[in-house]
């Protein structure tokens, strides 16, 4: 990979991961603003289960075709300057997902009385009026998930056209809609949450035209036809089907755990999993997400082109880049839980601090899933961009079955409750993570076993060094009663445990942390010079 790759790579990179934490952020006001005015509550626990099924199905027809095979396959046209052709397949490729998304729409809609009662059993022992909310706000919720695919094939043909930054920003105007209609309208009772679903509806709407309007000219050789007998369609829809199933493995495993977390004995047992859930996937959705909706189109195109050394050298530069952001992220999560959920959701209202420890409790075994899951997320684009599909959905079955498995288990004999199910997906994501591993180094060779857990050897020792800096911190005898201290405190100590955290690193020669380091100073010295410049100049 010379420079010029490298810098292109690094710049669509920061540009994903700076509109990730802008959508993540506006995420994150959606879900506090929930709890904030509903609380740990049997109106949430309503909604979220409502959510659950739309959920499903567009990770199955976008997260599932648009990641997997539709950027590649339309990637490699690109690189190949048959776009004309590319579009042929494309065009009915994107006519038969969306006829698929409405008949599963108005099938959801009319069977929504019988969905309910498969994705949150333990409704049926509650209050009647929780089950039969879920079920109305399903059939409410059920049309927005057209609009999301929608706007999902956009983003995945801007991608694929190397559009990063029209592709990133959508859906934080769909947070932002959520979240306006959730300060408006929510509450504990029927009619508010009908309202928000209502206006999460609107919003989906809203964020389809948002992204139709950046990738209109990109759709000048979109045509409506359904020429299923074409040999690229064939190819395309082969790759399709796999990722289908594989890519909807997360939401799979999260209606398992539902079902699991319905029938705890606690009232918002479920809200509170979703919120800790929401806690861990910002930093999982910034740097996880947002490297590897980079490299996906960079990857195919290397493949494409047969530069296997380069696909290995980005692969691999992505993998330590992983390591490098979420080790220490999952160290501070779990010395900082409950610091970071009062941050996130105890704003008043009703989110007390039983709420605080409740979620914090149920995030500390969430932490290290943001390694482990982050890395499967990285192997997975590996394959997809070897157009291989099949392999990560045989790796996401296993861990189906290992979910069910632990979360039985730790339901029947242990009682940790809604904290058993985020440690069976701590532990199930590992498992993942090394089978993909152990698969993509067979395939390609394409994964420096020896450099990689060199690199992890030195980030657990930095973070090791940064979890002990920062439980002295937490535990100074400093009053934090005002919500403005507590958030400053929060900051130091986050900027205490990144100093200390980098300094070990770069004692220890982390590649990583001297790259950034070198970094600043190159960016230190550039402004110097166009000081210099301007100081000439006049």
């Amino acid at each position: 990979m010379n420079a010029i790759q490298g810098k292109r790579l690094a710049s669509a990179a920061v540009i994903v991961m700076s509109s990730i934490i802008l959508s993540r952020v506006t995420g994150f006001v959606r879900e506090s603003m929930l709890s904030w005015k509903v609380g740990l509550s049997w109106a949430q626990d309503a909604y979220i289960a409502a959510f659950t099924v739309p959920d499903l199905m567009y990770n199955l027809l976008v997260g599932g075709t648009i990641s997997a095979a539709l950027i590649p396959v339309l990637s490699s046209f690109l690189e190949k300057d048959e776009e004309e052709k590319g579009w042929r397949a494309t065009s009915t490729f994107i006519n038969v997902i969306f006829s698929g998304m409405l008949l599963l729409c108005v099938s959801g809609i009319f069977l929504a009385p019988y969905i309910i009662p498969v994705v949150a059993p333990g409704f049926n022992g509650k209050s009647a009026a929780t089950k039969e909310l879920a079920i109305l706000l399903t059939r409410i919720l059920f049309p927005s998930v057209s609009f999301i695919m929608l706007a999902g094939i956009c983003n995945g043909v801007l991608n694929s056209y190397r559009k990063f930054a029209a592709a990133a920003y959508g859906p934080t105007v769909y947070n932002l809609g959520c979240a306006l209609s959730i300060i408006l309208f929510a509450g504990n009772n029927r009619e508010s949450m009908i309202n928000v679903a209502v206006g999460v509806a609107i919003s989906a709407f809203a964020y389809f035209l948002f992204q139709f309007a950046f990738a209109l000219k990109n759709f000048k050789n979109y045509t409506f036809q359904f020429d299923i007998w074409n040999n690229d369609f064939i190819k395309l829809f082969k790759q399709a089907v796999p990722s289908l199933f594989s890519s909807s493995i997360v939401q799979v495993n999260f209606m398992i755990t539902t079902a699991f977390v319905t029938m705890s004995v606690m009232e918002g047992s479920l809200a509170a999993y979703r919120n800790a859930n929401t806690a861990w996937q910002l930093p999982y959705g910034v740097f996880a997400m947002g490297i590897g909706t980079a490299i996906l189109p960079t990857l195919s195109r290397k493949y494409a082109a047969g530069d296997f050394d380069d696909f290995s050298n980005i692969l691999n530069k992505s993998l330590n880049s992983i390591l490098f952001l979420t080790i220490p992220i999952a160290v501070g999560f779990i010395v900082l839980k409950e610091p970071i959920v009062r941050a996130i959701f105890s704003w008043g209202g009703k989110f007390d601090e039983n709420s605080v420890v409740i979620v914090a409790g149920i995030l500390s075994f969430f932490s290290f899933a943001i390694i482990s899951q982050s890395i499967v997320a990285t192997l997975n684009r590996g394959f997809y961009a070897l157009q291989d599909t099949k392999t990560p959905l045989i790796a996401g079955i296993v861990s189906v079955i290992l979910n069910f498995i632990f979360g039985l288990t730790f339901y029947r004999f242990t009682n940790l409750q809604a904290s058993g199910m985020a440690l069976s997906y701590t532990i199930i994501s590992t498992i993942n993570a090394i089978l993909l591993f152990i698969l993509l180094n067979k395939k390609i060779k394409g994964v420096n076993l020896n450099k990689f857990f060199t690199f992890a050897l030195k980030a657990v020792l930095a973070s090791i060094a940064m979890g002990a800096a920062l439980f002295f911190l937490d535990r100074l005898p400093v009053k934090l009663e005002a919500k403005t201290v507590q958030l400053l405190y929060l900051i130091l100590e986050i900027s205490a445990g990144v100093l200390v955290y980098m300094a070990v690193m770069i004692l220890l020669k982390g590649e990583e942390a001297l790259y950034f380091v070198n970094a600043v100073k190159g960016k230190i010295n550039e402004g110097k010079i166009k000081c210099k410049k301007m100081q000439n100049n006049h």
